[in-house]
Protein backbone atom coordinates (compact mmCIF):
# COMPACT_ATOMS: atom_id res chain seq x y z
CA UNK A 1 0.00 0.00 0.00
CA UNK A 2 1.32 3.45 -0.91
CA UNK A 3 2.42 5.27 2.26
CA UNK A 4 -0.01 8.02 3.19
CA UNK A 5 2.76 9.86 5.02
CA UNK A 6 5.12 9.64 2.04
CA UNK A 7 2.59 11.00 -0.44
CA UNK A 8 1.55 13.79 1.90
CA UNK A 9 5.17 14.69 2.64
CA UNK A 10 6.03 14.95 -1.04
CA UNK A 11 3.05 17.19 -1.73
CA UNK A 12 3.78 19.31 1.33
CA UNK A 13 7.37 19.73 0.15
CA UNK A 14 6.12 20.83 -3.26
CA UNK A 15 3.82 23.29 -1.50
CA UNK A 16 6.79 24.68 0.39
CA UNK A 17 8.61 25.06 -2.91
CA UNK A 18 5.67 26.93 -4.43
CA UNK A 19 5.63 29.27 -1.43
CA UNK A 20 9.36 29.93 -1.76
CA UNK A 21 9.11 30.57 -5.50
CA UNK A 22 6.52 33.26 -4.92
CA UNK A 23 8.42 35.15 -2.23
CA UNK A 24 11.63 37.12 -2.48
CA UNK A 25 14.60 36.23 -0.35
CA UNK A 26 14.09 39.29 1.80
CA UNK A 27 10.48 38.46 2.57
CA UNK A 28 10.91 34.69 2.89
CA UNK A 29 10.19 33.32 6.37
CA UNK A 30 10.98 29.70 7.22
CA UNK A 31 8.51 29.80 10.08
CA UNK A 32 5.67 31.04 7.89
CA UNK A 33 6.63 28.67 5.09
CA UNK A 34 6.72 25.67 7.42
CA UNK A 35 3.41 26.66 8.96
CA UNK A 36 1.92 27.04 5.48
CA UNK A 37 3.20 23.60 4.45
CA UNK A 38 2.00 22.04 7.68
CA UNK A 39 -1.48 23.48 7.32
CA UNK A 40 -1.55 22.00 3.82
CA UNK A 41 -0.01 18.69 4.89
CA UNK A 42 -2.47 17.80 7.66
CA UNK A 43 -5.72 18.05 5.68
CA UNK A 44 -4.05 16.43 2.68
CA UNK A 45 -2.81 13.58 4.85
CA UNK A 46 -6.33 13.07 6.20
CA UNK A 47 -7.99 13.37 2.79
CA UNK A 48 -5.58 10.89 1.20
CA UNK A 49 -5.91 8.30 3.93
CA UNK A 50 -9.67 8.56 4.45
CA UNK A 51 -10.96 9.17 0.95
CA UNK A 52 -8.56 9.48 -2.00
CA UNK A 53 -6.57 6.28 -1.51
CA UNK A 54 -9.37 3.86 -0.51
CA UNK A 55 -11.90 5.22 -3.01
CA UNK A 56 -9.77 6.01 -6.07
CA UNK A 57 -6.16 4.80 -5.85
CA UNK A 58 -6.21 1.43 -4.08
CA UNK A 59 -4.73 -1.48 -6.08
CA UNK A 60 -7.67 -3.60 -4.89
CA UNK A 61 -10.45 -1.68 -6.61
CA UNK A 62 -10.85 -4.55 -9.08
CA UNK A 63 -11.67 -7.05 -6.31
CA UNK A 64 -15.31 -7.82 -5.46
CA UNK A 65 -16.48 -4.99 -3.20
CA UNK A 66 -18.67 -5.19 -0.11
CA UNK A 67 -21.40 -2.51 0.04
CA UNK A 68 -21.37 0.33 2.56
CA UNK A 69 -24.23 -0.62 4.86
CA UNK A 70 -25.78 1.99 7.12
CA UNK A 71 -24.96 5.10 5.10
CA UNK A 72 -22.57 7.66 6.59
CA UNK A 73 -22.80 5.99 10.01
CA UNK A 74 -20.84 3.02 8.66
CA UNK A 75 -17.81 5.32 8.39
CA UNK A 76 -17.63 5.34 12.19
CA UNK A 77 -18.72 1.76 12.86
CA UNK A 78 -16.50 -1.35 12.65
CA UNK A 79 -17.76 -4.30 10.60
CA UNK A 80 -18.53 -7.59 12.27
CA UNK A 81 -18.48 -11.22 11.20
CA UNK A 82 -22.23 -11.41 10.64
CA UNK A 83 -21.89 -8.80 7.91
CA UNK A 84 -18.98 -10.75 6.45
CA UNK A 85 -21.12 -13.89 6.35
CA UNK A 86 -23.79 -12.07 4.32
CA UNK A 87 -21.16 -10.77 1.91
CA UNK A 88 -19.51 -14.18 1.49
CA UNK A 89 -22.84 -15.73 0.55
CA UNK A 90 -24.12 -12.92 -1.67
CA UNK A 91 -21.08 -11.45 -3.45
CA UNK A 92 -19.54 -13.59 -6.23
CA UNK A 93 -15.82 -13.91 -5.51
CA UNK A 94 -12.79 -16.12 -6.07
CA UNK A 95 -11.60 -16.15 -2.49
CA UNK A 96 -11.07 -12.47 -1.72
CA UNK A 97 -13.49 -9.62 -0.96
CA UNK A 98 -12.50 -6.02 -0.33
CA UNK A 99 -14.36 -3.91 2.21
CA UNK A 100 -13.84 -0.62 4.00
CA UNK A 101 -13.66 -0.76 7.77
CA UNK A 102 -14.11 2.06 10.24
CA UNK A 103 -12.64 5.35 8.91
CA UNK A 104 -12.41 3.75 5.45
CA UNK A 105 -9.62 1.43 6.57
CA UNK A 106 -9.15 -0.97 3.68
CA UNK A 107 -9.44 -4.70 4.41
CA UNK A 108 -8.97 -7.67 2.09
CA UNK A 109 -10.97 -10.61 3.46
CA UNK A 110 -10.17 -14.27 2.73
CA UNK A 111 -13.37 -16.17 1.93
CA UNK A 112 -12.43 -19.74 0.91
CA UNK A 113 -10.65 -22.73 2.48
CA UNK A 114 -8.04 -22.54 -0.30
CA UNK A 115 -7.34 -18.94 0.59
CA UNK A 116 -7.22 -19.86 4.28
CA UNK A 117 -4.61 -22.55 3.59
CA UNK A 118 -2.40 -20.09 1.75
CA UNK A 119 -2.88 -17.29 4.27
CA UNK A 120 -2.50 -19.34 7.46
CA UNK A 121 -0.06 -22.02 6.31
CA UNK A 122 1.88 -21.55 3.08
CA UNK A 123 2.58 -17.83 3.56
CA UNK A 124 2.05 -17.51 7.31
CA UNK A 125 5.53 -16.07 7.90
CA UNK A 126 4.76 -13.19 5.53
CA UNK A 127 2.02 -11.81 7.77
CA UNK A 128 2.00 -10.50 11.34
CA UNK A 129 -0.57 -9.02 13.70
CA UNK A 130 -1.76 -5.49 13.18
CA UNK A 131 0.50 -3.40 15.47
CA UNK A 132 -2.56 -1.82 17.08
CA UNK A 133 -4.13 -5.20 17.89
CA UNK A 134 -0.78 -6.57 19.02
CA UNK A 135 -0.41 -3.69 21.47
CA UNK A 136 -3.90 -4.33 22.85
CA UNK A 137 -3.11 -8.02 23.39
CA UNK A 138 0.29 -7.22 24.85
CA UNK A 139 -1.35 -4.97 27.43
CA UNK A 140 -3.22 -8.00 28.75
CA UNK A 141 -1.10 -11.06 27.95
CA UNK A 142 2.44 -9.78 27.73
CA UNK A 143 4.67 -11.09 24.94
CA UNK A 144 3.90 -14.79 25.26
CA UNK A 145 2.99 -17.26 22.52
CA UNK A 146 -0.21 -15.53 21.37
CA UNK A 147 1.55 -12.20 20.80
CA UNK A 148 4.99 -13.38 19.65
CA UNK A 149 5.97 -13.22 15.98
CA UNK A 150 8.66 -14.69 13.73
CA UNK A 151 11.51 -16.69 15.21
CA UNK A 152 10.43 -15.75 18.73
CA UNK A 153 7.06 -17.41 18.11
CA UNK A 154 8.69 -20.53 16.64
CA UNK A 155 11.00 -20.84 19.65
CA UNK A 156 8.19 -20.43 22.16
CA UNK A 157 5.87 -22.88 20.40
CA UNK A 158 8.59 -25.52 20.07
CA UNK A 159 9.31 -25.47 23.79
CA UNK A 160 5.66 -25.28 24.87
CA UNK A 161 4.38 -28.13 22.68
CA UNK A 162 5.41 -30.90 25.12
CA UNK A 163 3.16 -29.35 27.76
CA UNK A 164 0.16 -29.73 25.45
CA UNK A 165 0.69 -33.23 24.09
CA UNK A 166 -2.21 -35.68 24.17
CA UNK A 167 -0.96 -37.62 27.21
CA UNK A 168 -0.66 -34.51 29.34
CA UNK A 169 -4.10 -33.24 28.30
CA UNK A 170 -5.80 -36.61 28.92
CA UNK A 171 -4.40 -36.59 32.45
CA UNK A 172 -6.07 -33.22 33.06
CA UNK A 173 -9.63 -34.42 32.37
CA UNK A 174 -10.34 -35.49 35.98
CA UNK A 175 -9.46 -32.00 37.21
CA UNK A 176 -11.78 -30.52 34.55
CA UNK A 177 -14.62 -32.66 35.91
CA UNK A 178 -13.83 -31.93 39.56
CA UNK A 179 -14.16 -28.19 39.00
CA UNK A 180 -17.27 -28.62 36.83
CA UNK A 181 -18.83 -30.70 39.63
CA UNK A 182 -17.99 -28.02 42.19
CA UNK A 183 -19.68 -25.43 39.99
CA UNK A 184 -22.85 -27.57 39.78
CA UNK A 185 -23.01 -27.82 43.58
CA UNK A 186 -22.64 -24.06 44.00
CA UNK A 187 -25.21 -23.22 41.31
CA UNK A 188 -27.70 -25.53 43.06
CA UNK A 189 -27.02 -23.72 46.31
CA UNK A 190 -27.54 -20.34 44.63
CA UNK A 191 -30.85 -21.48 43.14
CA UNK A 192 -32.12 -22.94 46.41
CA UNK A 193 -31.20 -19.94 48.55
CA UNK A 194 -31.49 -17.05 46.09
CA UNK A 195 -34.21 -14.38 46.34
CA UNK A 196 -35.71 -15.41 42.98
CA UNK A 197 -35.80 -19.14 43.68
CA UNK A 198 -39.10 -20.88 42.99
CA UNK A 199 -39.53 -24.67 42.88
CA UNK A 200 -35.79 -25.27 42.45
CA UNK A 201 -35.63 -22.86 39.52
CA UNK A 202 -34.12 -19.38 39.18
CA UNK A 203 -32.34 -17.10 36.69
CA UNK A 204 -28.58 -17.71 36.67
CA UNK A 205 -25.93 -15.58 34.95
CA UNK A 206 -24.15 -18.43 33.22
CA UNK A 207 -21.45 -16.11 31.85
CA UNK A 208 -20.32 -15.30 35.38
CA UNK A 209 -20.16 -18.98 36.36
CA UNK A 210 -18.41 -19.87 33.10
CA UNK A 211 -15.72 -17.29 33.78
CA UNK A 212 -15.19 -18.52 37.32
CA UNK A 213 -15.01 -22.22 36.47
CA UNK A 214 -12.68 -21.54 33.53
CA UNK A 215 -10.39 -19.52 35.79
CA UNK A 216 -10.35 -22.29 38.39
CA UNK A 217 -9.64 -24.92 35.75
CA UNK A 218 -6.74 -22.97 34.28
CA UNK A 219 -5.48 -22.47 37.83
CA UNK A 220 -5.59 -26.18 38.65
CA UNK A 221 -4.47 -27.51 35.27
CA UNK A 222 -2.23 -24.68 34.18
CA UNK A 223 -0.57 -23.68 37.44
CA UNK A 224 -1.25 -26.50 39.92
CA UNK A 225 -3.00 -23.95 42.12
CA UNK A 226 -6.58 -23.61 43.35
CA UNK A 227 -7.75 -20.09 42.52
CA UNK A 228 -11.01 -20.64 44.46
CA UNK A 229 -12.94 -18.40 42.07
CA UNK A 230 -15.97 -20.69 42.25
CA UNK A 231 -16.25 -20.71 46.01
CA UNK A 232 -15.36 -17.03 46.36
CA UNK A 233 -16.05 -14.79 43.34
CA UNK A 234 -14.38 -11.91 45.16
CA UNK A 235 -10.89 -13.34 45.35
CA UNK A 236 -8.24 -10.82 44.37
CA UNK A 237 -7.29 -12.74 41.23
CA UNK A 238 -10.86 -13.28 40.03
CA UNK A 239 -11.79 -9.65 40.63
CA UNK A 240 -8.66 -8.39 38.92
CA UNK A 241 -8.97 -10.62 35.89
CA UNK A 242 -12.66 -9.95 35.36
CA UNK A 243 -11.92 -6.23 35.60
CA UNK A 244 -9.47 -6.58 32.73
CA UNK A 245 -11.64 -8.81 30.53
CA UNK A 246 -15.29 -7.93 31.21
CA UNK A 247 -16.98 -6.52 28.05
CA UNK A 248 -18.25 -3.00 28.64
CA UNK A 249 -20.62 -0.67 26.91
CA UNK A 250 -17.84 1.79 26.06
CA UNK A 251 -15.75 -0.88 24.31
CA UNK A 252 -16.57 0.50 20.86
CA UNK A 253 -15.49 4.00 21.91
CA UNK A 254 -12.17 2.62 23.11
CA UNK A 255 -11.76 0.77 19.81
CA UNK A 256 -12.43 3.97 17.84
CA UNK A 257 -9.96 5.94 19.97
CA UNK A 258 -7.30 3.30 19.29
CA UNK A 259 -7.13 4.60 15.71
CA UNK A 260 -5.84 7.92 17.04
CA UNK A 261 -4.16 7.05 20.33
CA UNK A 262 -1.69 4.28 20.99
CA UNK A 263 -3.43 1.36 22.73
CA UNK A 264 -0.66 1.50 25.32
CA UNK A 265 -1.76 5.05 26.16
CA UNK A 266 -5.50 4.40 26.06
CA UNK A 267 -5.48 2.62 29.38
CA UNK A 268 -3.35 5.35 30.97
CA UNK A 269 -6.12 7.87 30.40
CA UNK A 270 -8.26 8.89 33.38
CA UNK A 271 -11.61 7.20 33.87
CA UNK A 272 -13.12 4.35 35.85
CA UNK A 273 -12.66 1.67 33.18
CA UNK A 274 -9.03 2.59 32.55
CA UNK A 275 -8.26 2.55 36.26
CA UNK A 276 -9.94 -0.85 36.71
CA UNK A 277 -8.02 -2.23 33.75
CA UNK A 278 -4.65 -0.97 34.99
CA UNK A 279 -5.21 -2.21 38.51
CA UNK A 280 -6.45 -5.56 37.19
CA UNK A 281 -3.42 -6.16 34.99
CA UNK A 282 -1.02 -4.97 37.69
CA UNK A 283 -2.57 -7.34 40.23
CA UNK A 284 -2.53 -10.29 37.83
CA UNK A 285 1.12 -9.67 36.95
CA UNK A 286 2.09 -9.44 40.62
CA UNK A 287 0.18 -12.62 41.40
CA UNK A 288 1.91 -14.47 38.53
CA UNK A 289 5.37 -13.40 39.73
CA UNK A 290 4.67 -14.60 43.26
CA UNK A 291 3.35 -17.94 42.00
CA UNK A 292 6.36 -18.51 39.75
CA UNK A 293 8.73 -17.80 42.62
CA UNK A 294 6.93 -20.36 44.76
CA UNK A 295 6.88 -22.94 41.96
CA UNK A 296 10.58 -22.41 41.20
CA UNK A 297 11.46 -23.07 44.83
CA UNK A 298 9.19 -26.11 44.86
CA UNK A 299 10.77 -27.57 41.73
CA UNK A 300 14.26 -26.98 43.08
CA UNK A 301 13.36 -29.08 46.10
CA UNK A 302 11.91 -31.89 43.94
CA UNK A 303 14.39 -32.25 41.09
CA UNK A 304 13.69 -35.95 40.81
CA UNK A 305 9.99 -35.62 40.11
CA UNK A 306 8.72 -36.74 36.66
CA UNK A 307 7.97 -34.09 34.06
CA UNK A 308 4.63 -32.24 34.34
CA UNK A 309 4.13 -33.44 37.95
CA UNK A 310 4.56 -31.19 40.97
CA UNK A 311 5.16 -32.39 44.51
CA UNK A 312 1.43 -32.97 45.08
CA UNK A 313 1.15 -35.23 42.06
CA UNK A 314 -0.85 -32.60 40.15
CA UNK A 315 -0.30 -32.22 36.42
CA UNK A 316 0.06 -28.65 35.26
CA UNK A 317 1.25 -26.82 32.17
CA UNK A 318 3.43 -24.09 33.65
CA UNK A 319 5.55 -26.73 35.44
CA UNK A 320 6.25 -28.31 32.07
CA UNK A 321 7.31 -24.94 30.65
CA UNK A 322 9.58 -24.31 33.64
CA UNK A 323 11.22 -27.73 33.40
CA UNK A 324 12.27 -27.14 29.79
CA UNK A 325 14.59 -24.40 31.12
CA UNK A 326 13.95 -22.66 27.80
CA UNK A 327 12.40 -19.56 29.36
CA UNK A 328 13.75 -16.82 31.61
CA UNK A 329 11.75 -15.71 34.65
CA UNK A 330 10.38 -12.75 32.71
CA UNK A 331 9.49 -15.02 29.78
CA UNK A 332 7.56 -17.25 32.17
CA UNK A 333 5.63 -14.25 33.48
CA UNK A 334 4.51 -13.50 29.92
CA UNK A 335 3.68 -17.15 29.20
CA UNK A 336 1.66 -17.34 32.42
CA UNK A 337 -0.34 -14.23 31.54
CA UNK A 338 -0.93 -15.69 28.08
CA UNK A 339 -2.07 -18.99 29.58
CA UNK A 340 -4.47 -17.13 31.86
CA UNK A 341 -5.85 -14.97 29.07
CA UNK A 342 -6.08 -17.48 26.24
CA UNK A 343 -7.04 -20.41 28.47
CA UNK A 344 -9.64 -18.58 30.50
CA UNK A 345 -11.35 -16.13 28.16
CA UNK A 346 -12.01 -18.39 25.17
CA UNK A 347 -13.17 -21.31 27.32
CA UNK A 348 -15.61 -19.16 29.29
CA UNK A 349 -16.95 -17.69 26.05
CA UNK A 350 -17.55 -21.16 24.56
CA UNK A 351 -19.47 -22.31 27.65
CA UNK A 352 -21.69 -19.22 27.63
CA UNK A 353 -22.55 -19.66 23.95
CA UNK A 354 -23.22 -23.36 24.52
CA UNK A 355 -25.82 -22.74 27.22
CA UNK A 356 -27.20 -19.81 25.24
CA UNK A 357 -28.00 -21.95 22.19
CA UNK A 358 -29.13 -25.07 24.06
CA UNK A 359 -31.53 -23.02 26.20
CA UNK A 360 -33.50 -21.83 23.18
CA UNK A 361 -36.88 -23.59 22.82
CA UNK A 362 -36.24 -24.66 19.23
CA UNK A 363 -33.26 -26.70 20.43
CA UNK A 364 -34.93 -28.24 23.50
CA UNK A 365 -34.83 -31.67 21.85
CA UNK A 366 -31.05 -31.42 21.51
CA UNK A 367 -30.66 -30.51 25.17
CA UNK A 368 -32.89 -33.45 26.13
CA UNK A 369 -31.05 -35.98 23.96
CA UNK A 370 -27.67 -34.79 25.22
CA UNK A 371 -28.84 -35.11 28.82
CA UNK A 372 -29.97 -38.69 28.24
CA UNK A 373 -26.55 -39.66 26.86
CA UNK A 374 -24.72 -37.94 29.72
CA UNK A 375 -26.82 -39.51 32.47
CA UNK A 376 -26.60 -42.96 30.92
CA UNK A 377 -22.80 -42.94 30.76
CA UNK A 378 -21.37 -40.62 33.40
CA UNK A 379 -21.62 -40.57 37.20
CA UNK A 380 -23.42 -37.69 38.87
CA UNK A 381 -21.17 -34.76 39.85
CA UNK A 382 -22.29 -35.30 43.44
CA UNK A 383 -21.02 -38.90 43.47
CA UNK A 384 -17.37 -37.97 43.83
CA UNK A 385 -16.44 -40.55 41.17
CA UNK A 386 -13.56 -39.54 38.90
CA UNK A 387 -14.42 -38.91 35.26
CA UNK A 388 -11.60 -39.65 32.82
CA UNK A 389 -10.81 -38.72 29.25
CA UNK A 390 -11.94 -42.15 28.02
CA UNK A 391 -15.34 -41.69 29.63
CA UNK A 392 -15.96 -38.25 28.12
CA UNK A 393 -14.47 -38.94 24.71
CA UNK A 394 -16.66 -42.02 24.18
CA UNK A 395 -19.86 -39.95 24.14
CA UNK A 396 -20.58 -39.25 20.44
CA UNK A 397 -23.47 -36.84 20.93
CA UNK A 398 -21.56 -34.79 23.52
CA UNK A 399 -18.68 -34.61 21.05
CA UNK A 400 -21.03 -33.52 18.24
CA UNK A 401 -22.77 -30.86 20.34
CA UNK A 402 -19.46 -29.51 21.59
CA UNK A 403 -18.10 -29.22 18.05
CA UNK A 404 -21.28 -27.60 16.78
CA UNK A 405 -21.27 -24.97 19.52
CA UNK A 406 -17.83 -23.72 18.59
CA UNK A 407 -18.60 -23.99 14.88
CA UNK A 408 -21.63 -21.68 15.05
CA UNK A 409 -20.25 -19.54 17.87
CA UNK A 410 -16.49 -19.50 17.35
CA UNK A 411 -15.06 -17.79 20.47
CA UNK A 412 -12.41 -16.02 18.38
CA UNK A 413 -14.42 -14.58 15.47
CA UNK A 414 -11.68 -13.22 13.22
CA UNK A 415 -7.98 -13.51 12.45
CA UNK A 416 -6.33 -10.30 11.28
CA UNK A 417 -2.83 -9.91 9.87
CA UNK A 418 -0.76 -7.26 8.08
CA UNK A 419 1.50 -8.13 5.14
CA UNK A 420 5.12 -7.69 6.20
CA UNK A 421 6.41 -7.64 2.63
CA UNK A 422 5.13 -7.46 -0.91
CA UNK A 423 3.58 -10.86 -1.59
CA UNK A 424 0.58 -12.41 -3.31
CA UNK A 425 -2.52 -14.28 -2.20
CA UNK A 426 -4.61 -16.44 -4.53
CA UNK A 427 -2.77 -14.85 -7.44
CA UNK A 428 -3.52 -11.28 -6.32
CA UNK A 429 -0.56 -9.01 -5.56
CA UNK A 430 -0.58 -7.93 -1.92
CA UNK A 431 1.57 -4.85 -1.16
CA UNK A 432 3.38 -4.55 2.14
CA UNK A 433 1.12 -3.06 4.81
CA UNK A 434 -2.13 -4.54 3.47
CA UNK A 435 -4.60 -5.58 6.16
CA UNK A 436 -5.86 -9.15 5.61
CA UNK A 437 -8.67 -10.71 7.62
CA UNK A 438 -10.17 -14.17 7.83
CA UNK A 439 -13.57 -14.13 9.54
CA UNK A 440 -13.73 -17.50 11.30
CA UNK A 441 -17.32 -16.91 12.44
CA UNK A 442 -18.36 -16.39 8.81
CA UNK A 443 -16.27 -19.21 7.30
CA UNK A 444 -17.70 -21.65 9.85
CA UNK A 445 -21.27 -20.83 8.77
CA UNK A 446 -21.04 -20.17 5.03
CA UNK A 447 -23.63 -22.16 3.07
CA UNK A 448 -21.28 -22.76 0.15
CA UNK A 449 -19.13 -24.94 2.46
CA UNK A 450 -21.68 -26.29 4.96
CA UNK A 451 -24.90 -26.67 2.98
CA UNK A 452 -28.30 -25.04 3.21
CA UNK A 453 -28.59 -25.58 6.97
CA UNK A 454 -25.23 -23.92 7.65
CA UNK A 455 -26.76 -21.21 9.85
CA UNK A 456 -28.65 -23.75 11.94
CA UNK A 457 -27.35 -25.36 15.10
CA UNK A 458 -27.35 -29.03 14.05
CA UNK A 459 -25.08 -31.51 15.88
CA UNK A 460 -26.27 -34.27 13.52
CA UNK A 461 -23.85 -32.98 10.89
CA UNK A 462 -21.01 -34.47 12.98
CA UNK A 463 -22.66 -37.90 13.27
CA UNK A 464 -23.84 -38.95 9.82
CA UNK A 465 -22.44 -39.11 6.30
CA UNK A 466 -19.01 -39.80 4.90
CA UNK A 467 -17.84 -36.30 5.83
CA UNK A 468 -18.98 -36.47 9.46
CA UNK A 469 -15.37 -36.08 10.67
CA UNK A 470 -15.48 -32.53 9.30
CA UNK A 471 -19.16 -31.90 9.96
CA UNK A 472 -20.23 -32.51 6.39
CA UNK A 473 -18.24 -29.51 5.15
CA UNK A 474 -16.77 -29.52 1.67
CA UNK A 475 -13.30 -28.89 3.08
CA UNK A 476 -11.67 -29.40 6.49
CA UNK A 477 -10.53 -25.77 6.40
CA UNK A 478 -14.12 -24.57 6.41
CA UNK A 479 -13.92 -25.30 10.16
CA UNK A 480 -11.39 -22.83 11.53
CA UNK A 481 -12.35 -22.42 15.18
CA UNK A 482 -8.83 -23.35 16.24
CA UNK A 483 -7.09 -21.74 13.29
CA UNK A 484 -4.62 -23.55 11.07
CA UNK A 485 -0.92 -23.69 10.40
CA UNK A 486 2.05 -22.71 12.57
CA UNK A 487 -0.05 -20.28 14.62
CA UNK A 488 -3.03 -22.56 15.20
CA UNK A 489 -4.30 -22.94 18.76
CA UNK A 490 -1.74 -24.90 20.76
CA UNK A 491 -4.37 -25.61 23.43
CA UNK A 492 -6.96 -27.22 21.15
CA UNK A 493 -7.04 -30.52 23.05
CA UNK A 494 -7.26 -28.72 26.38
CA UNK A 495 -10.16 -26.55 25.19
CA UNK A 496 -12.12 -29.51 23.78
CA UNK A 497 -11.77 -31.59 26.94
CA UNK A 498 -12.61 -28.70 29.24
CA UNK A 499 -15.69 -27.76 27.24
CA UNK A 500 -17.00 -31.33 27.23
CA UNK A 501 -16.57 -31.70 30.99
CA UNK A 502 -18.32 -28.42 31.82
CA UNK A 503 -21.11 -29.01 29.31
CA UNK A 504 -21.73 -32.55 30.56
CA UNK A 505 -21.91 -31.48 34.20
CA UNK A 506 -24.28 -28.59 33.46
CA UNK A 507 -26.66 -30.30 31.03
CA UNK A 508 -26.79 -33.44 33.13
CA UNK A 509 -27.73 -31.45 36.23
CA UNK A 510 -30.00 -28.66 35.01
CA UNK A 511 -32.68 -27.78 32.50
CA UNK A 512 -32.03 -24.45 30.77
CA UNK A 513 -34.64 -22.15 29.25
CA UNK A 514 -34.82 -18.42 28.48
CA UNK A 515 -35.80 -16.27 31.46
CA UNK A 516 -39.57 -15.65 31.14
CA UNK A 517 -40.29 -12.41 29.33
CA UNK A 518 -36.91 -12.26 27.60
CA UNK A 519 -35.96 -12.78 23.96
CA UNK A 520 -32.78 -14.83 23.38
CA UNK A 521 -32.23 -13.00 20.10
CA UNK A 522 -32.15 -9.66 21.92
CA UNK A 523 -28.46 -9.69 22.78
CA UNK A 524 -25.55 -7.40 21.98
CA UNK A 525 -22.26 -8.97 20.98
CA UNK A 526 -18.86 -7.44 21.62
CA UNK A 527 -16.77 -8.28 18.55
CA UNK A 528 -13.18 -7.96 19.70
CA UNK A 529 -10.59 -10.59 20.58
CA UNK A 530 -13.49 -12.86 21.45
CA UNK A 531 -17.18 -12.67 20.53
CA UNK A 532 -18.91 -12.17 23.88
CA UNK A 533 -22.41 -11.29 25.00
CA UNK A 534 -22.31 -7.87 26.62
CA UNK A 535 -23.69 -8.08 30.14
CA UNK A 536 -23.48 -11.87 30.23
CA UNK A 537 -26.43 -14.21 29.73
CA UNK A 538 -29.14 -14.84 32.32
CA UNK A 539 -30.82 -18.21 31.80
CA UNK A 540 -33.70 -19.83 33.69
CA UNK A 541 -32.06 -22.78 35.41
CA UNK A 542 -34.01 -25.66 36.94
CA UNK A 543 -32.44 -28.33 39.13
CA UNK A 544 -33.14 -31.85 37.83
CA UNK A 545 -33.26 -34.85 40.15
CA UNK A 546 -32.66 -38.49 39.37
CA UNK A 547 -28.97 -38.50 38.45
Amino acid sequence: MVSVTRISFVLATLTLGVYAANHSASSFSYTRASLFALLFYIPLHVAWGLFLYPLYFSPFLALPQAPREGGWRSFFKPRDSRQMLRWMESIPNDGLIRYLEIFNTEVVAVTTPRGAAEFLQARADQYARNPRNRAILENVMGTGLVVAEGMDHKYQRKHLLPAFNARVIKNLYPSFWTKAAEMVTLIKREIETGPKAEKASAPVNIDDWAGRVALDIIGQSGFGSDFSSLSDPHTALNTSYRAAFAPRGNAQLIYVLSFFISPKLLHVLPGKNSILFREGIRSVTEWVRNLLQARAADMYNHVGEPNYIDNNGQRDIIAAAMKTKAFSTEDLVHQSKTLLGAGHETSATAVTWGIYVLSQPRYAHIQHRLREEIRANLPSPSSGIEVTADMLDKLPYLDAVSKEIIRVYAPIPVVGRVAQQDTDLLGVKIPKGTLIRLHIWAMNQAKQFWGDDAHEFNPERWLVGTERAIGGATDSLAYLTFGHGPKSCIGRGFAIGENKAILAALIGSFDFKPVPGTDPDDINILWRITARIIGGYDVQTTVLEGW
